[in-house]
């Protein structure tokens, strides 16, 4: 198996991520023929063919997989192993990804990202904001090395990951001081379905649990707003237009500068939502993204109870 070289399995698993030899070729900045040579070496080494193709692009055989597999835990051993040499060494290099739920900045950055920064300021830091199928895909092609997400349980079997921690952080109803239903402990769906509401863009975590509780009540909430981004999310609540449903840890500021309140909202649904860090199933994590967990999980709000 000596032609299983490590550049022949990059070229390998870039037409498969980029879904085509000449796409892949642009992005290794090689002639298409260069990525198809190699691949057919690569054939002829495993003697089998790996990749399938149709009119979506490249997808790979049953041995393709494995072979794939097999160079992702490669890319990530190397990485780990450098990682521990440098800290014999004393030398602190190298670079964290970390993909996360809109929702966990604020929390992120002041309660882990700062600290890790004081104690470990030569190592870069990459934050990937997307919804939770984007940190699944990003995980799943070690694009990050952890993940935070934020919606119902995921199963960790299925999506190939390893829980590194979960806390239930139920959806409450953000609403501005003030408002109506401030002086309420609880709130119920028939409390809120009056008011306009700012949302989740459809395909979202909080947004799907809508859907869900809608379908189950045979209601519609009256979303006037769908957004992909937190600062939306508030700013149409402090200008006094409407209600949103966000965990209360991720308007942790706003509640305690008295400018916004979340409720507890009494539904199975929002009171089962989770706070998730994860990491790809199998991955050896580097020294950096091993503390960057630790300070995660001690220190984000989000994983408090």
């Amino acid at each position: 198996m000596s032609g299983l070289t490590t550049g022949r399995l990059r070229y390998f698993f870039e037409v498969v991520r980029l879904g085509g030899v000449r796409i892949a070729a642009d992005f290794l900045n090689v002639a298409p023929s260069a990525v198809s040579r190699q691949l057919a070496l690569l054939e002829k080494v495993a003697r089998t063919p790996l990749l399938e193709t149709n009119r979506r692009g490249a997808k790979p055989t049953e041995a393709g997989l494995l072979l794939i597999d097999y160079y992702r835990e490669q890319v990530s051993r190397e990485e780990a192993l450098v990682s521990r040499l440098d800290g014999m060494h004393g030398l602190e290099q190298g670079h964290v990804a970390l993909g996360a739920v809109q929702g966990f900045v604020d929390d992120l950055m002041r309660h882990a990202l700062c600290e890790f920064n004081a104690r470990h300021s030569n190592l870069t830091i990459t934050l990937k904001l997307g919804g939770v199928n984007d940190i699944l895909n990003w995980l799943e092609g070690d694009e990050v090395h952890l993940g935070l997400t934020y919606g119902p349980g995921l199963d960790m079997h299925d999506a190939r990951l390893k829980e590194l921690a979960s806390v239930v952080q139920p959806l409450c109803a953000v609403v501005p001081y003030g408002h109506p239903l401030a002086g309420l402990d609880t709130v119920r769906i028939n409390d809120l379905i009056a008011y306009p509401f700012a949302l989740a863009r459809p395909g979202y975590g909080t947004r799907k649990i809508v859907e869900q509780i809608e379908a189950a009540e045979d209601r519609k909430f009256n979303v006037i707003v769908a957004t992909d981004h937190l600062i939306g999310l508030t700013s149409f609540v402090r200008a006094g237009m409407g209600l949103t449903l966000l965990p209360a840890f991720a308007i942790h500021d706003d509640i305690e500068r008295g400018a916004l309140m979340a409720l507890p909202i009494k539904h199975e649904l929002m009171q089962k939502v989770q706070a998730q860090l994860v990491s790809r199933r199998g991955r050896e994590l580097p020294v950096g993204a091993l503390a960057l967990q630790r300070l995660l999980i001690g220190n984000m709000l989000a994983f408090s109870a």
